[in-house]
């Protein structure tokens, strides 16, 4: 017994031992950025242009609904009197009648192109929230150092802030090295389907390949990553795909004083039950387990050995993170239940029950494999399980970040805060964006909101008193035109 504990604590030394190895060998983390000549942005001015987009109540509701047409015309309208430098300088083309693309031809012809991408519409305000806003969604008031209203946050900020840059730099006599086009759809908060998918088509058709596309995702705040201290920033290099599967259980209807021997209601109920008692396995790896690789360097050393040794220390992670809704979001193809429809009286017994449960798909996975996986675990005769009319798509493409386009992004996030070693991590979108459609066309599609979010923003996008503060927006239109004056790191 001596003999097997001896052995015991020496394998455990030797494990312990390897695993400090290994944490010690973890690069430093990256430099803070030097200090370099900062684009100078008039904040005050920009932001009351920010206050005027918003007032365009651009709603998108349903995919493929009614459209307030005329509130998407006036915000283009509002978008040329704004900024007529670029309007003057850029062409700019209208497709699928809303949606906006502007092409910047830069001096190299030759060299691939980048895609500033954003949208335009924003969600609905509840009428029941309406008394919980200071400002009202759609006044774009200027005050206590916020813009306040809908699209502040998500997602006319990103639209604003580079037409800014762009008039900025157009100002200045500038042009980029290559070409930029600016992308805005007019129904990303719907799918996408009908602007952004009909921009990107319209682009691949002409030859267009990218050598960066950037669209909004991830986030840059103070405490955004747990164990990470100080500011970091998140930039989504892949999102999840998208998936609602509609569950229709079938029974003989009749008088609730007769019921048959299963009905449709507890059909669908034990449908539903089963869904949530079996969940997706969860899996540690490809944006997720990238996502805790490069938290290594700026973390504690005890949390270090355990970054540097997923081989060993993957399970426990694993179970950790999978006990709270955000992080388990992270490692699983997710199961939603989201809509129910049975009956018309309390007393007659229904001959049909539905339901539509949400699945948002990790890469790894298909819709293919989701929908034969949810027709397993039901085995249900009764029921059948059939898509949605919903936008669906697979999980994107993972871009790679040891590429020139994420450490064009990486070193631009930095410059944001000079002097301060920012830790810029990938992570995987759990949303969807426009970008989804630049999956199958280019290998370095990125996705990241550049304003540094304060305490408490992130609730706010599509809630309640959405705003956006004036200085953060001022960082955002220096992040973009920044990033347009180093397009050269890019060969």
């Amino acid at each position: 017994m001596k003999r097997l504990l001896l052995a015991v604590a020496a394998v455990l030394a030797a494990l312990l031992g390897t695993m400090a190895v290994r944490a010690a060998m973890v690069p430093e983390p990256a430099p803070a950025a030097a200090a370099e000549e900062r684009v100078v942005i008039d904040e005050a001015t920009a932001a009351q242009r920010l206050s005027g987009a918003v007032r365009f109540a651009t709603v998108s509701t349903v995919s493929g609904g009614p459209i307030d047409t005329a509130a998407f015309l006036g915000f283009h309208a509002f978008l040329a009197t704004s900024f007529p430098r670029v309007h003057a300088a850029l062409k700019l083309e209208k497709i699928a009648g809303l949606s906006l693309l502007y092409t910047w031809t830069g001096t190299d012809s030759l060299s691939a192109p980048v895609v500033l991408m954003g949208h335009m519409d924003v969600v609905p305000v509840p009428e029941a929230n309406l008394r919980e806003w200071t400002h009202a969604p759609f006044s774009g008031d200027v005050a206590d150092g916020y813009v306040w209203g809908r699209g502040t946050m998500d997602d006319k900020v990103t639209v604003l802030a580079v037409l800014e840059a762009v008039e900025d730099l157009l100002s200045r006599g500038l042009r980029p090295s290559r070409t930029v086009y600016l992308t805005f759809g007019h129904d990303e908060e719907v799918g996408g389907r009908f602007g952004a998918r009909a921009i990107v088509d319209t682009l691949v058709r002409r030859g267009v390949k990218p050598a960066l596309v950037i669209d909004e995702g991830g986030v840059m705040a103070n405490s955004v990553i747990p164990g990470v201290a100080g500011l970091a920033a998140v930039v989504g290099i892949a999102e999840k795909g998208y998936l609602s599967l509609r569950l229709k259980a079938r029974a003989e209807g009749g008088h609730s004083s007769m019921p048959t021997s299963r009905t449709a209601v507890g059909a669908l109920s034990r449908a539903i039950a089963a869904l949530e008692a079996n969940q997706f396995p969860f899996v540690l790896d490809g944006p997720t387990r990238g996502m805790l690789e490069a938290m290594a360097p700026y973390s504690s050393f005890g949390r270090k050995m355990v970054f540097a040794n997923l081989w060993l220390t993957g399970p426990l992670v694993k179970k950790m993170l999978s006990g709270t809704p955000t992080t388990a979001a992270m490692l699983h193809t997710t199961t939603s239940p989201t809509m129910l429809s049975a009956g018309i009286k309390d007393n007659v017994l229904p001959p049909e029950a539905t339901a539509v449960v949400n699945f948002r798909i990790r890469p790894g996975e298909t819709q293919s494999t989701v929908i034969a996986r949810v027709a397993q675990v039901i085995a249900d005769t009764m029921i059948s399980v059939t898509p949605t009319d919903s936008a669906r798509v697979d999980p994107s493409p993972v871009s790679n970040v040891d590429s020139p386009a994420f450490r064009l992004i990486a070193s631009t996030v930095r410059g944001m805060v000079p002097g301060q070693s920012v830790p810029v991590l990938p992570y995987l979108v759990g949303g969807g964006t426009d970008a989804k459609y630049w999956g199958p066309h280019s290998a370095n599609v990125f996705r990241f909101l550049a304003v540094p979010l304060e305490q408490g923003d992130v609730a706010r996008i599509h809630g309640v008193n959405e705003r956006m503060s004036v200085k953060s927006y001022g960082t955002a239109v220096t992040f973009y035109a920044q990033l347009l004056q180093h397009l050269d790191a890019l060969k």
